[in-house]
């Protein structure tokens, strides 16, 4: 009984902490940008990424704080399973669309920091930046598309599996090779969701930390020691995508080990991840506002 309502408390108070500072933390990034949009400044490709990953988080945080309220409490019974597949499928798009943004803000910073002179790498440099509107929006269209196979893969008569973190439903796989071959279909679909997003994030990285490991090499050569404003920036920024990328890997992992291991909903453990899942979009939202000077300087602007 002491167990059982130490948990409960904890993962109250985590609601209670996380819920709001994610938010807050969130949607005042979103609120410096259409601040400056409210103002007639252009939004850099950058600029627009922050947007969107600040609008997810706060989609997110809603999500995870709602469903959250209802693993706590044990609400279950006043949803039905259509209810529950929808949130399954609302929860993996914002979660593969938050990695995929990461990868192109890493993509971009890559850009900007590195010099290499392969004539597909200039390419890309010059196409990217200036279609990134158009890149996002289709990148916001394909992982909606991708989530269809779901209804052909997944039996609609779900069981709720109420003792892990996740309000996440339970399905059984259709015997009949139609529903197999949505199910491979799926799969593989989720993977270029969340692997593929990851392999490019962590790739800009290391060609980013190259570029600046060179720049650092070469003010040694010509003794040199101090910094430029702008390569500072850039060493920010380095550390901004190196945090994200760490954040989404432990947040997949903390989901996968959640779900998979199906935790007693009264267990430590289960408590444990609990709360870092409810903490990720609030840990995403620090490091995008306090990883960026120019956005933490705005956002000071507007507060006073």
């Amino acid at each position: 009984m002491l167990l059982v309502n130490n948990t409960y408390i904890i993962k109250i108070l985590t609601l209670i902490i996380t819920g709001p500072c994610g938010i807050i933390l969130n949607a005042s990034i979103v609120a410096v940008h259409l601040s400056h949009w409210k103002n007639g400044v252009s939004f850099g490709e950058c600029d627009q990424i922050t947007l969107i990953k600040g609008i997810t988080n706060v989609l997110l945080q809603c999500f995870l704080a709602f469903n959250g309220i209802i693993n706590t409490f044990q609400l279950y019974k006043h949803f039905d399973k259509e209810f529950i597949f929808v949130s399954y499928t609302f929860f993996f798009f914002l979660t593969s669309l938050w990695v995929w943004l990461t990868a192109w803000l890493s993509i971009c910073y890559c850009f900007k920091l590195c010099n290499i002179s392969h004539r597909f790498f200039i390419i890309l440099k010059k196409t990217v930046p200036r279609r990134i509107t158009q890149l996002l929006l289709g990148t916001v269209m394909i992982l909606g598309i991708i989530k269809i196979p779901i209804f052909w893969s997944l039996n609609i008569n779900a069981k709720l599996n109420t003792s892990s973190t996740l309000t996440v439903p339970f399905f059984i796989l259709e015997t009949d090779i139609r529903y197999l071959s949505f199910a491979v279909a799926f799969v593989s679909l989720l993977q270029f969701g969340c692997c593929l997003p990851t392999l490019i994030t962590s790739f800009c990285m290391g060609l980013s930390l190259m570029s600046l490991l060179r720049h650092v090499r070469r003010m040694k050569q010509n003794n040199s020691q101090s910094w430029s404003g702008k390569m500072k920036t850039h060493a920010r920024a380095c550390m901004a995508i190196f945090l994200l990328l760490a954040l989404n890997l432990f947040f997949f992992l903390t989901v996968f080990i959640s779900i998979i291991l199906k935790f007693n909903i009264a267990s430590y453990w289960d408590t444990f991840f609990f709360s870092i899942i409810l903490a990720s979009p609030s840990g995403q939202g620090f490091i995008l506002l306090f990883g960026n000077s120019k956005l933490r300087h705005d956002l000071l602007k507007i507060c006073l």
